[in-house]
């Protein structure tokens, strides 16, 4: 992952890269896809997708402090702005 750093999981948005833990205790990389946040409970519901495509949740407080990749949302494809660098100009 690139220009990474450490954030508070408030912040995160869909297309980001973060770490989190396979449910092995282990961390690995993986693209939030969607969030939901839950105010009675103060916990986000998020789907993420792993190296391998599959998809994944997990319920995370509100405030938890992550490691994520800011640049990732440029990668995505829900980048507004065009940056295959293999497509013809």
């Amino acid at each position: 992952m690139s220009n990474i750093s450490n954030g508070r999981i408030d912040d995160v948005a869909p297309g980001d890269l973060i770490t989190v833990e396979n449910g092995s205790e282990q961390t690995q990389a993986a693209k939030v896809v969607f969030k939901d946040f839950d105010e009675q409970t103060a916990v986000f519901t998020i789907t993420f997708e792993g190296e391998d495509g599959e998809t994944f949740q997990r319920d995370v407080p509100a405030g938890t402090v992550v490691t994520h990749a800011m640049q990732s949302k440029w990668e995505s494809g829900e980048s507004p702005t065009p940056h295959n660098r293999d497509a013809p100009a």
